[in-house]
């Protein structure tokens, strides 16, 4: 199956309720699942063709969800830290829409439900990143 294919069999419609579903159930508890597999999601990522182009934005995903948790970013939605922890979580399944198991096209659906929450939770995303460049830059300057 091409990728153009698979990507026409997982739509963006099926990734976007995913998300809300994911979101709409979220709690404290799966918060915590997503920070305790950091490091067995970013292997996915790393050892997966699909994935690897969002490698860095994984990373600010688990930053934002880090700095969430210890309350020093709480200026996020509730939704979007759904969508954040949906959007990990799905990666780690290996029988989720499309099995992983499926060459090639077993991990398209996990980058279509990550491109959407990325693209979903961007505006959100940039003022976490703003504000980390703003608390860098204060810290500085307190210590200089």
């Amino acid at each position: 199956m091409s990728e153009k294919t698979m990507m026409q069999v997982f739509s963006k419609k099926r990734a976007q309720k995913i998300l809300d579903d994911g979101a709409a159930e979220v709690s404290d508890s799966k918060i915590d699942l997503a920070l305790s597999n950091r490091q067995r999601i970013i292997n996915k990522v790393l050892n997966n063709a699909s994935l690897t182009p969002y490698l860095s934005h994984v990373k600010t995903l688990f930053n934002l969800l880090q700095d969430y948790v210890k309350g020093s970013y709480r200026e996020i939605p509730w939704w979007s830290i759904g969508s954040v922890v949906t959007a990990l979580l799905y990666i780690l399944m290996p029988l989720d829409a499309v099995p992983d198991i499926i060459p090639i096209a077993g991990f398209l659906d996990d980058a279509v439900v990550l491109k959407l929450c990325l693209d979903m939770v961007r505006k959100d995303l940039d003022k976490y990143k703003l504000n980390k460049v703003a608390s860098a830059h204060d810290e500085s300057d307190a210590s200089s």
